[in-house]
């Protein structure tokens, strides 16, 4: 049995302080999302390795609690036309898909991945990393693919806090949702 820490990078540092979508848009940490990382870290248990996004905001998180190894899957979702637009921008582009997907999120995006997709890439990211670490070990990616990933586990369907840990159990092959700490 593996203790698996899923981690939520920390709050990015969005251009103008303006929300955007971004999937694989890489942005680097906020002076916050450092703090988050930090104050996340100090608060783990000790873990034998830390696996990352190659994304910006994903390794500096997983900066804070070791020396990372790179895992290209574990990356979020493509956003496709989306990936990098501000939400304003969004709204007046494609009014009608961003209203109905307020309403069904997992609608797909212009030239995006599906979720399908994304959850079976990350799924084997998250495999082949519980098959490396010879401990306990953290996981630090982001939101929409840790999303569906907890889904298919059981969770009720939402998006992590910034920097907020999800425990697992990874036992005999698979993953098993433990209660959440909660995360400042």
């Amino acid at each position: 049995m593996k203790r698996v820490y899923l981690i939520r990078h920390g709050l990015p540092d969005f251009p103008q302080g303006q929300r955007m979508c971004l999937g694989r848009t890489d942005l680097p940490l906020s002076a916050t999302g450092l703090a988050q990382a930090r104050d996340m870290a100090a608060s783990l248990p000790p873990v034998s390795a830390v696996f990352s996004s190659p994304l910006q905001r994903a390794l500096q998180t997983a900066r804070a609690i070791g020396s990372p190894i790179v895992v290209e899957d574990l990356q979020e979702l493509f956003a496709g036309d989306w990936d990098g637009l501000l939400f304003s921008e969004i709204q007046q582009r494609y009014p009608e898909l961003y209203a109905a997907r307020g309403i069904t999120p997992g609608l797909p995006l212009p030239n995006g991945e599906s979720d399908e997709s994304g959850l079976h890439r990350f799924s084997l990211a998250m495999k082949r990393a519980a098959a490396m670490a010879y401990g306990d070990f953290a996981v630090v990616s982001h939101g929409g693919v840790i999303r569906l990933f907890l889904r298919s586990l059981g969770a009720q369907p939402r998006k992590p806090a910034y920097a907020e840990v999800v425990p697992l159990i990874y036992e005999h092959g698979t993953f098993i949702l433990q209660e959440e700490i909660p995360h400042a």
